[in-house]
């Protein structure tokens, strides 16, 4: 049953095609219907009856990189990107590519204690023989550890303040590094410390395959979580968990985590950037697309680079493009993440930088995947693990 309220949003499109103008699947296939505006039209016609949900038309609405460049673009208002979510709710019985990878993401996103375990044993046992055979994307090891396993409460004599971590998905299983150098960060500077046991995926997965009401009960369940804690700032490493944190909650449950930061605008509203140094070397940054495109925060992550003695920052071309990850995109559209993620290879490749810094793990993961294949070395590093070995000398630091 389609919504009145999608249909009423859909009517608003003149066809101007402002939001094609910056939309990268169009870029690649120079196909209306791969574009942002040929899916608004597709979706207006669904709901008006003209087209059935079909194979085809479920392609078309989950091709989109769900990557927020059209977002705000729009002369009449409407929203694309959650106009696609919709769509994609509409059409999920409909797409079935990745059927088998999807069934297990979802069972793996709401049970994460209870399958990752099994999931790091199947990992060791058959990733590199599959990976060679059947040509599977590039993962790092899922830790054996998770960086939120137990409640923990790291106090600090100096009481500057209370800091909570949001740690995500790809943090706590991934890369809980990054939670670490993050918990030394903030001791280092006097902050009392929160990580949560309690915290669950943001639903940013479960949205993008269109199971609306799965992401509903995540996205209360975090909110009674963490509206409970007394802190400054809750943190995000995660690009995607802010953006969904801060502006989708309003609009799936109408409440959101007030004080959830992007590590990049707490560090610089909270003065953290002077008196660092590093080792002298080349660097250049790629924004994550949730970060700058679907927060506005372009200056942060640059103005921090800038402040640390020892870098030369080096702007690569287009470094706001997407690194082509986006998600379930990379392993259901390979070859177009696979041509997206080369241009940007070229493009750090160009710099000739000696590392690059983002601020998401997601595009860590792609970075660290497209450079095994071009066998490019380069470091590529987390905002915050620059910021901690600037700031200590110290590299994947525990607390």
């Amino acid at each position: 049953m389609v919504s009145t309220a999608l249909s009423t949003e859909l009517q608003k499109c003149v066809r101007c095609g402002t939001c094609k103008t910056l939309c990268p699947t169009y870029h690649l296939t120079c196909n209306e219907s791969f574009g942002a505006r040929g899916r608004v039209v597709l979706l207006g016609e669904l709901c008006a009856d003209k087209l059935v949900p079909n194979k085809k038309l479920a392609e078309r609405i989950y091709s989109c990189m769900l990557c927020e460049a059209c977002k705000g673009v729009c002369p009449t208002g409407i929203n694309i990107p959650e106009v696609i979510y919709k769509g994609r709710a509409l059409l999920k019985k409909s797409f079935k590519k990745g059927y088998i990878s999807k069934k297990a993401l979802r069972t793996a996103i709401t049970h994460m204690n209870s399958t990752m375990p099994f999931a790091r044993i199947f990992q060791k046992l058959f990733y590199r023989p599959f990976s060679r055979t059947f040509g599977l994307r590039y993962f790092p090891e899922i830790s054996s550890k998770p960086f939120n396993k137990n409640i923990q409460v790291y106090k600090n004599v100096k009481k500057t303040g209370r800091i909570a971590i949001f740690a995500g998905c790809n943090v706590n299983y991934f890369y809980p590094n990054l939670g670490y150098s993050l918990s030394h960060v903030l001791l280092s500077r006097g902050y009392e410390v929160v990580v949560f046991k309690g915290e669950e995926c943001c639903g940013a997965p479960l949205r993008s395959m269109g199971l609306e009401d799965e992401a509903w009960g995540m996205a209360r369940r975090n909110l009674d979580h963490f509206n409970r804690v007394r802190a400054d700032a809750i943190i995000s490493l995660c690009p995607t968990c802010t953006l969904v944190i801060r502006e989708q909650y309003p609009l799936i449950v109408g409440d959101t985590i007030s004080n959830i930061m992007d590590l990049n605008e707490f560090l610089i509203k909270f003065d953290f950037i002077h008196d660092l140094e590093a080792v002298p070397g080349i660097v250049t940054y790629h924004d994550p697309c949730h970060l700058s495109h679907g927060l506005g925060i372009r200056e942060q992550p640059r103005k921090i680079l800038n402040s640390i003695r020892g870098f030369e920052y080096r702007e690569m071309k287009h470094a706001d493009e997407c690194c082509g990850f986006a998600g379930l995109f990379s392993m259901q559209f390979k070859d177009m993440a696979n041509t997206i993620g080369l241009k940007k290879i070229e493009n750090i490749s160009d710099t000739s930088a000696d590392m690059v810094v983002t601020s998401c793990p997601g595009c860590m993961m792609q970075l660290e995947s497209l450079c095994k294949k071009a066998q490019l070395r380069i470091n590529i590093k987390h905002m915050v693990e620059v910021v901690d070995e600037a700031m200590h000398g110290l590299t994947n630091s525990d607390v």
